[in-house]
Order: C-alpha cells, then structure tokens, then sequence
C-alpha cells in the first residue's frame, strides 16, 4: 500500500507540475483573496509549496510566481486581483493608467516575442529587410541602375514606421498600449518625415545626375550588389534603434515630457541643417558647374549634412531613451555614435572614396585646399565662429 501511494502521488504531482507550469494564466484574486481589498496576504503562499515528489520544473515555476505575487503586493498595494500568466509576467488591470506603470518585464513582453505579429520590434526591422531586398533584386535584374537606391534605402525608415503605426492593436495588450502613448507617436511621425524627405530629394537628384562614381565599381558585380544592400540593410536597422526600441516599449518613463520636447527641438534643428545643407549645395551645382560648395552651411563645415543627420537621431534617441529599461539605452546609443564614426569616416576618405574623387576634381582649384585645411570636417568650430564676429 505504502509503495501504491508512493506511485499515486508521484503521478498527481507530475500532473500538477504540468497544469501549473503550462497554464495561461492563474488568478489568484479569484481563487484566495477576493475579499482583501489591499495587498495580497502571504499567508495563503504555504499552500502552493510544491509536494514531496514534484518535478524541478514545476518547483521552479512556482517559485517565480510566488516572487511575483510578494512584487505585485508591493507595487500595486491598492490592486483588488492579480493575474499571473506563464513565466511569473505581471500582467496589469486594465485601466486608464495604464500608460504610466511600469511593467516587470524587461522588455515589455514585446522584443524578446517570438512570433513577429506581436512584436513592433522584429516587424519594424522586417519590413527595412524586405523593402532592402526588393531593392537588391532591381539591381540584380537592372545592373547598373542606381534610381531606385537611395528611395529604397532611405524610403524604409518611413514605410517600416508605417507599417507599425498601422498595424492592429488588438495582437497584443503591449502593443496596443505602446502604439498609444505620444512618444511613440511623435518618433513615429519624426522618422516618416525625415525618410520621405531625404528619399523623394535623393530620388530627384538621382533622376537628374543618374550615376553616382562613387557606387559604380560596387554595383557592377552581383557580390557587390548584394553587398551593397546588405549593408543598407545593416544601415537601417543600426540607425533605427533608438525608434525600434522605443515603439516596443509601453512605458512612459519618469519625467519623459522633458526628453520629449528637448529631444523633438534637437530633430527640429538637424532636420533644418540636413535640408538646408542639401539644398544650397544642389542649388549650388546648378548654376557653378564643376566647382566645390563654399557657401552657407557649408563655409563652416564641410559636411553639415552629416551633422544634421545625426542630430536627427540623437533627437529620436533622447526622445526614446527616458522609457527604455536601462539595459536598453547603451543599445539604443549605438545609433548616433556609429553614424557619427562612420560619417567622420566617409569624411576622412577611410570608408569610401568620395575625398579621393574630390581631390581629382577640385585639386586644381587653389581654394580647395584652403578650405580642407580651414573648415571642420563635421561640426563647426563654434568658437573660432563667433570670434569672427
């Protein structure tokens, strides 16, 4: 009989451990405390201790959602129910602040999804890839052809943040409330206009120069091609993170009115530059054929479109970064400081050869060399500016 038992046990624990370690969700205000109107009492935490021959999975899963329950007791004293889906995720009520807690979750239960109709994250960078491919594809069909590269390219950021804003909110209790908040929105809108402007103005420029020296060599083999793309691709997503990351979060973050506004005056400036650089120097080239950019934005550097762009995304990040959990922000940072390497690099010759076109072109000009050796590669030398004045 004592063996019989022994068996009978072993078989409802192993049982228990299943039902428990693979249930949905648990509700525990249902069950114990529904007539407790403040913080869950830990008195009813002794009846889950896991029986004398329960597996160690079940062991540990219980052991996660008692953890949960003594945190959600802490910080949501006034909280009348608790719901404990799998894992030990604290799952909010539903309310109308929503908005402003804070979820356990490290990120929101929506980066780490595994299924990428629930996770703005993955879908943002889905949509960069395959418009990026589309893009690789023309090019292998149409070798040559350089039209499509910066619409495609550039164009991604806009149809990605498109996609995302459009996407149905009823996938995911996240999702949903993270695609509501103001930040997402203003990054969302932020991201839509600087890519449909640098994309329609590259586009219409490529329409009128047609060949770019500068890609000619990459894009006459298929490796090159394909390289090409991929690092477009890479491009998007690096550049993207501070956006990425942020419409994935539902948190709002302390104090995020200040990130917000100061963050959104900063894209403000550097889509100012960026568009005013981009103009004077096409407007330039248009009526001084064959001769280098001395004028407006570009006497006091010698690639102010550079610095707006990254101006643009230090904009998004700081916009982004007050609502990321602090194991995010280092990621979302990668953003503005890579551009900037790498820009510093396109602007020293060590990446591409536009310095080394450059020199062929102007070289004969005795101002040229006047001017690389005087105006800042990047950002302006405020100083050396106002002692002019």
């Amino acid at each position: 009989m004592r063996m019989l038992w022994k068996i009978v046990m072993g078989i409802v624990s192993s049982s228990l451990s299943l039902s428990f370690v693979h249930a949905d969700t648990i509700d525990f205000g249902t069950k114990f405390h529904n007539h407790h109107r403040g913080a869950p009492p830990t008195s009813f935490l002794p009846l889950f201790q896991p029986p004398k021959y329960s597996s160690r999975a079940y062991r540990s899963g219980l052991s996660r959602q008692q953890n949960q329950i003594i945190i959600t007791a802490k910080n949501n004293p006034s909280s009348s129910s608790w719901n404990i889906p799998r894992g030990g995720q604290q799952q909010q009520p539903t309310s109308s602040n929503t908005l402003n807690r804070h979820s356990t979750a490290l990120f929101d239960g929506s980066i780490l999804s595994t299924t990428a109709s629930t996770s703005p994250f993955l879908q943002y960078n889905i949509v960069v890839f395959l418009v990026n491919l589309v893009g690789m594809i023309i090019s292998l069909i149409f070798p040559g052809m350089q039209y499509h590269l910066d619409l495609l390219g550039t164009g991604s950021f806009a149809i990605a943040s498109w996609w995302c804003m459009l996407l149905p909110t009823n996938s995911s209790s996240v999702n949903a409330t993270s695609l509501l908040l103001q930040r997402v929105q203003v990054s969302s809108l932020a991201v839509i206009l600087w890519s449909t402007k640098l994309a329609s103005f590259l586009f219409y420029r490529a329409l009128h120069v047609q060949e770019d020296a500068r890609l000619e060599s990459t894009l006459s083999t298929k490796s090159g091609v394909v390289f090409f793309w991929f690092i477009s691709f890479v491009w998007g997503v690096i550049s993207s993170l501070p956006h990425s990351l942020g419409i994935a979060s539902s948190l709002e973050g302390d104090n995020n009115i200040i990130g917000l506004y100061s963050g959104t005056i900063l894209y403000i400036v550097g889509l100012f530059m960026e568009s005013i650089a981009d103009y004077q120097k096409w407007s330039w080239k248009q009526s001084n054929p064959g001769k280098f950019c001395r004028t407006g934005l570009w006497s006091i550097s010698q690639h102010p479109n550079f610095v707006g762009n990254i101006c643009i995304w230090t904009g998004i990040a700081i916009m982004n970064v007050p609502s990321l959990r602090w194991q995010l922000v280092p990621i979302a940072c990668l953003s503005p400081l890579i551009l900037w390497k790498f820009f510093l690099g396109q602007a020293e010759g060590s990446i591409t050869s536009g310095v080394e076109l450059a020199a062929k072109k102007y070289g004969d000009d005795p101002g040229y060399s006047d001017y690389i050796e005087t105006v800042p590669l990047l950002f302006p030398d405020l100083k050396r500016l106002f002692a002019k004045k």
